[in-house]
């Protein structure tokens, strides 16, 4: 049987008190104690795992990129090639404003305070590179299999990708409700993945026209 880890329990405990705290209330207004408070543990057992504010603001934004990672690998699961991965990493993408916003809100937090925290923007701004490298890393998965446009640039894409992505999503946390989530979901997805592939690529399904007469025929 597989031994527990009792340090890396509580220290995600006191990371996850720590995220919920701060979707509510901001970066600036969460505290060490009421983190302490939230998680239900002692604060010498966060002053064990964190030294400071600081060193839990990382293990914060590395739990949420985490959550995010998570939900990359399962659309990655669900995609047979390229244009399937992509489309499943962009619903999946959209959907955790509704199903699971806090990373998110955190997100939205940390940005609006990135430029008067030197400290914090750079930690921002790792996270924020690292979204778009995945992201490049998938089309140009694409673009070698000739499923994606050659003529894009990789990177500008993704940032383009990743923008429309976190707009709709915003949105939906700032208004829930204010417009059909589902249908600007499918609105959405269905133009990125438009604008991704390449001629005679099925947006849907990733199989070329040659290939789905074949399976006509």
């Amino acid at each position: 049987m597989a031994r527990l880890d009792i340090n890396a329990i509580r220290r995600r405990q006191i990371i996850d008190a720590a995220v919920a705290v701060m979707a509510e209330k901001g970066w600036a207004e969460t505290s060490i104690d009421e983190a302490t408070r939230r998680a239900e543990v002692s604060r010498g057992l966060v002053s064990y795992h964190f030294k400071d504010k600081a060193d839990l603001l990382s293990g914060v934004l590395a739990r949420c990129q985490e959550i995010f990672n998570e939900s990359v690998a399962q659309a990655q699961k669900e995609g047979q090639n390229p244009v399937e991965t992509m489309r499943a990493v962009t619903r999946i993408g959209i959907e955790l404003a509704k199903v699971n916003p806090v990373p998110y809100e955190v997100f939205v937090q940390f940005t609006a305070s990135a430029k008067r925290d030197p400290r914090l923007g750079d930690e921002v701004r790792a996270l924020w590179e690292g979204f778009r490298r995945a992201t490049a890393a998938g089309i140009r998965a694409g673009q070698r299999a000739g499923l994606f446009r050659a003529d894009l640039d990789a990177d500008a894409a993704a940032a383009r990708h990743i923008g429309a992505v976190t707009g709709v999503a915003l949105q939906w946390l700032l208004e829930p409700g204010a417009f059909d989530f589902e249908e600007t979901e499918r609105q959405t997805i269905d133009m990125l993945m438009g604008y991704l592939v390449a001629e005679g690529v099925d947006p849907v399904t990733g199989m070329t026209t040659a290939a789905t007469a074949s399976l006509d025929g």
